[in-house]
């Protein structure tokens, strides 16, 4: 199995141009939910960048792409990060009281 990759590392090496396709997809995909609050809409959009920042590495290694597909990767998970977490906050009904009872959740757990 491959080494772990440091997330500091991955998100201050990362180039501007990678950055701005990640949050230009993340971006329109949150503007064009027209029936979602600005609350909703933060949340997706903020979903979007950590999808295509933490899993673009991994899933460009996993597939075995060239360091060219990294790009288009990173904007493809931006959109899909955020479709996931549109869906989320369509299906709670309320974004911020889900939010809230899921890290209720998780820190009961530890």
């Amino acid at each position: 199995m491959g080494e772990m990759i440091d997330l500091h590392d991955l998100v201050t090496k990362m180039p501007i141009a990678k950055w701005s396709i990640i949050l230009v997809f993340s971006l329109v995909g949150a503007i064009m939910q027209r029936d979602m609050t600005w609350t909703g809409r933060m949340i997706t959009f903020s979903i979007g960048v950590a999808a295509a920042v933490v899993f673009a590495e991994p899933v460009r290694l996993l597939l075995s792409l060239d360091a060219g597909w990294s790009d288009a990767l990173s904007a493809v998970l931006a959109m899909t990060g955020r479709n996931w977490a549109a869906y989320f906050v369509r299906a709670t009904g309320n974004p911020t009281k889900a939010a809230r009872e899921i890290i209720e959740i998780w820190r009961s757990r530890r």
